[in-house]
């Protein structure tokens, strides 16, 4: 077995390493809301608002799946994992803000801090994140644009 066999293993496994260390570092920032009874109340409140944003984190997980499993783009064609990265940050996103529009800025807050809390994961680094693969996301679906001169050939 050459290193370019093993070499994604390796590499997977000091990712794993590093995402579990920063996972361990970074508990102690999770949001704590100043009463107990609030986190539960948020979980109570926006509980279906967080099983819908989950829900359309699969569906932007499983479009990604039928873009490489249908053979629609090739195997290592990078614009299906950027559009399905774009649309996990996007689809929850958009769940989570027409769900709570009524009631205004601070529920739509709420919401976010909700989502944040049911995935364990430091606001500020779950939003950072959120929108890192968004802009992903849009890079990807520009790259799904036919280049007009690529079509034309070359001016003279």
């Amino acid at each position: 077995m050459d290193f370019d066999t093993i070499r994604p293993i390796i590499s997977g496994l000091i990712g794993a390493t590093i995402a579990g260390w920063l996972a361990v570092k970074w508990a102690k920032r999770l949001p704590h809301a100043t009463i107990q009874t609030k986190q539960q109340r948020l979980a109570r409140e926006q509980k279906g608002v967080v099983l819908a944003a989950n829900i359309g984190a699969g569906i932007a997980l499983a479009t990604g799946l039928v873009l490489y499993l249908g053979g629609i783009l090739d195997d290592r064609d990078w614009r299906g994992l950027g559009l399905m990265m774009g649309l996990m940050a996007f689809l929850p996103s958009v769940v989570i803000v027409l769900c709570n529009l009524r009631g205004g800025v601070g529920q739509i807050r709420d919401g976010f801090m909700a989502y944040s809390l049911a995935q364990k994961t430091p606001p500020f680094l779950l939003f950072t994140l959120m929108t890192l693969m968004f802009c992903g996301g849009l890079w990807a679906t520009y790259a799904f644009i036919p280049k007009q001169e690529a079509e034309l050939g070359p001016r003279e």
